[in-house]
Order: structure tokens, then C-alpha cells, then sequence
């Protein structure tokens, strides 16, 4: 790991590989750059890739604060300003992916392209209304953990091998409960179909085995839109079904960079 001080913040990322377009990795909620270990293997063989501990997350500092998709966004903004990384290619998992939609929406010119891998942008009615606020409640209370744990849970599929799951889960618990709370707080705020609908860039959308937001109302907001879905895998699928997320990214940088973005 590598690590930069951003006003007194330390951000860790890991960089493998040359030549572009350059990928940018953001993993997702409570989780590090490590569920991307996978892609960084694959794809540094023929690029730069770049995978971020998102601040708050595995190595970078974990300041007392309000997290938000915007800042987080900033930061990978300010992180490839650092490193010279130009026109890359947003590569998000789940909240990674709102968070790589912010990124194009607040810096046009740096982004030349996003995917959004299991990324839920429009919740539906019972999220708005049940899940998100009995998730704040529970993070806010002594229980944090085991309501965290049971909310990620939920995520796994029948076909989701068990030790990775029970590793995922390990993990993802040693995000401190300040972070959890905030970002949880972030996710009932957050307008995801406002991101999506500013995006200019080519944008591809990978759900897992089922779908986080409904396809159509995507494609409303997005019309140059690209979809695609991995089979018998749950919500880590970076992680579960590797060969089958860098097969739709390998031909969404050979070919979906050159779409209909931007004509509307």
C-alpha cells in the first residue's frame, strides 16, 4: 500500500501496471480496496490500475466527520490529481459505484467512463421507508454490529460460497461504528437517479443475479445506458464471480468507451 496526507487525512491506495485508460477501483460500504484483488491482478496486466481505500475504510484515516458521496468522490478526484492519473475509467462496487457517479458528475474531464457493479441508485419504496431507517437506528444504538451484520447478510445469494461469506463479513466489521452511522445517514440523502441522470460519460451497470434498481427507470435517466448480470451470485460479485465482472469490464473498455454518451 501506498499512502498520501490529504489535509491531515492519510488515504491508502494500491497502483499496479501502466498504460490506459487507467481503471479506478472504489469499493463499497464498511469493505477495503482488497475486494478488487481480483481485478487488480487482470487488468494490471495491461494498465494502470488503481484501487482506493476510501477514506474512513481499511488503511486510510478514519477522522470523526460526515462522510458523504461527494467527499468521497473528492477524494478520489484529489487522489488521481496526485498521481497523474487523466481520463480514467470509474470502476465501483455497490456504494463504490454512487460513489464513482458523484466523480462524474463533480469532474466531467476526469472521468471517462463508469461502471456501477451492484450499485442500488434508485432505492425503491420499502428501502426508502424500512431498510435505510432501521439500519441508522440500529447503527446508532450498541448493537451496531449485529445490526451491520445482519444487513449484509441479507446480501448473499443461496450459491455465495460460506467461507467468503463469513470473511466478507469479518472484514467489513472492522469499520468503526462512527463511519458505519454517517454513511448510513448519506445513503437516505443520496439521489441516485439525480447522478446518474448528470452523467455524460459512457456508463455501464452490472447487477448481480437480481437487480438493485429497476432497469427501466435506469435507462430513462441514462438512455446510452449499458446492463449486463452475472449468474448465481450475490451482492459481492468482484468477489464470488470474478471471471465473469472482468470479462463485461474487459468489453466495456474495448468497446463501450465509444458509445452514445453525451446525445441526448
Amino acid at each position: 500500500m501506498e499512502f498520501l496526507d490529504r489535509d491531515g487525512v492519510r488515504l491508502a491506495y494500491r497502483q499496479v501496471g501502466r498504460g490506459g485508460p487507467p481503471v479506478l477501483f472504489i469499493h463499497g460500504y464498511t469493505c477495503d480496496h482488497g475486494f478488487f484483488d481480483a481485478q487488480m491482478e487482470h487488468f494490471g496486466a495491461s494498465r494502470r490500475a488503481l484501487a482506493v481505500d476510501l477514506r474512513g475504510h481499511g488503511q486510510s484515516g478514519k477522522p470523526r466527520q460526515a462522510y458523504t458521496m461527494a467527499g468521497l468522490a473528492d477524494d478520489c478526484a484529489w487522489l488521481c490529481g496526485r498521481l497523474g492519473l487523466e481520463r480514467v475509467v470509474a470502476v465501483g462496487h455497490s456504494m463504490g459505484g454512487a460513489v464513482a457517479l458523484e466523480l462524474a458528475a463533480r469532474h466531467p474531464g476526469l472521468v471517462a467512463g463508469l461502471a456501477a457493479l451492484d450499485t442500488s441508485i434508485l432505492s425503491d419504496q420499502r428501502r426508502r421507508e424500512e431498510t435505510l431507517p432501521r439500519l441508522v437506528a440500529g447503527m446508532a444504538g450498541p448493537d451496531y454490529l449485529e445490526v451491520h451484520r445482519e444487513y449484509m447478510s441479507a446480501l448473499f445469494a443461496p450459491w455465495d460460497d460460506p467461507e467468503t461469506c463469513a470473511a466478507i463479513l469479518e472484514r467489513m466489521a472492522r469499520t468503526p461504528p462512527w463511519v458505519m452511522l454517517s454513511l448510513a445517514e448519506e445513503f437516505q440523502r443520496w439521489d441516485g437517479g439525480a447522478a446518474l441522470a448528470r452523467a455524460t460519460c459512457p456508463v455501464l451497470v452490472v447487477s448481480a443475479s437480481q437487480h438493485r434498481s429497476q432497469m427501466e427507470e435506469l435507462r430513462a435517466l441514462c438512455p446510452w445506458m449499458i446492463s449486463g448480470q452475472t449468474v448465481c451470485s450475490g451482492h459481492f460479485i468482484t468477489l464470488e464471480v470474478p471471471a465473469q465482472v472482468n470479462a463485461m469490464l474487459e468489453r466495456f473498455l474495448a468497446r463501450g468507451l465509444g458509445g452514445l454518451a453525451g446525445e441526448r
